[in-house]
């Protein structure tokens, strides 16, 4: 497949990949300079302010005036368009990981002003801490248990996971820290999402973190699309139950089935998982905070008809208590909580 719209700026050190429509996009690597994220104290409290001030900004600006404003970015802006169609329910994966990039690292032949600023936000910013965030608390869950397994097959289970990108991250993340944890061993990744877009360019991602200079290269990762819908969580556990017996297991779901499912889809899900998986299962996801900072960032107090639900860390702990779920490490971020699970 040749790219539509390649990228004419590429950086030596970074990976490239292509979207069903042609467009070359860099692969996120969160160890890579270049999409790493790293706040001091003060700066994550500038950011947050800011934040603050974009989500209230908007609703003092008169209606007809705000809809002009909005009308014209998102006819300028593909990161916009992604926003405003995310109304009652939540954006593409391929959008979201758009907004990931950061705005130094969007293609400069399709992207505009607007997205940059929209992907250099501090809305975009969060985000990307939260794929790091995601990465890194599975990939230190792992590394005991692919120790302690060293024969066993690893399967990343990535649930409404889009492009996988917190999961090819943990592996990268991984490997860095131990790469003889991942030399010679069966790993596959399996992304449960109804979309197609984001799971192609997920497998071209993988393949070109596995060329000759990608983090990835040598290591036997196979890549598979179910079309899965979380409110499908028998089939889940079915699913499981078909993959290696004695294998190791871990789940993730960032900014996807905890922000976002009901009560009832999250505890089938976390139940399915529970029963059909070894006990040193662990999965990583990202919860939606439900206290007054939560709820003014994620826009329900100025409006947003996004589909978030706003469960908290409590509501959400006691949650996945009930089909058999622990809290190990929580992070607490201005979006959301950041969250690994261990089986109680």
């Amino acid at each position: 497949m040749q790219p539509k719209i390649p990228e004419k700026n590429k950086k030596p050190s970074v990976c490239y990949a292509l979207t069903d429509q042609g467009l070359e996009l860099p692969v996120i690597d969160v160890t890579n300079p270049n999409f790493a994220v790293s706040l001091e104290e003060g700066e994550l409290d500038a950011q947050l302010q800011l934040l603050l001030q974009n989500v209230t900004r908007p609703e003092k600006v008169p209606a007809p005036l705000r809809n002009i404003m909005f009308n014209f970015m998102r006819r300028r802006s593909v990161i916009m368009r992604g926003l405003m169609g995310a109304e009652g329910t939540f954006m593409s994966g391929m959008n979201t990981y758009m907004m990931k990039l950061g705005p130094d690292n969007l293609n400069s032949s399709f992207f505009s002003a607007i997205d940059r600023g929209i992907a250099g936000s501090p809305a975009g910013l969060f985000m990307r801490l939260r794929l790091q965030d995601i990465a890194q608390l599975l990939a230190s869950a792992l590394i005991p248990i692919l120790h302690s397994r060293r024969e066993a097959a690893l399967h990343l289970l990535n649930i409404g996971g889009g492009s996988a990108i917190d999961s090819l991250n943990a592996l990268i993340v991984t490997g860095k820290q131990r790469p003889d944890l991942l030399a010679e061993r069966k790993i596959l990744i399996h992304i449960l999402d109804l979309n197609t877009d984001g799971p192609n360019f997920g497998a071209r991602a993988l393949a070109a973190l596995q060329e000759e200079s990608g983090p990835l290269h040598g290591l036997e990762v196979g890549f598979a699309h179910i079309n899965y819908h979380w409110a499908q969580g028998a089939a889940l556990g079915e699913y499981v139950r078909s993959l290696d017996d004695g294998s190791i297991f871990a789940a993730s779901s960032e900014g996807a089935l905890f922000e976002y499912g009901s009560d009832d889809e999250i505890r089938a899900n976390l139940q399915a998982l529970a029963e059909a998986t070894p006990a040193d299962t662990v999965v990583a996801g990202s919860v939606t905070r439900a206290d007054e900072l939560g709820l003014k960032l994620n826009g329900r107090d100025v409006g947003s008809r996004a589909a978030l639900q706003f469960r908290g860390l409590e509501g959400f702990r006691a949650l996945a208590l009930r089909v058999g779920w622990k809290i190990g490490t929580a992070i607490d971020r201005p979006l959301s909580h950041d969250v690994l699970l261990k089986k109680a």
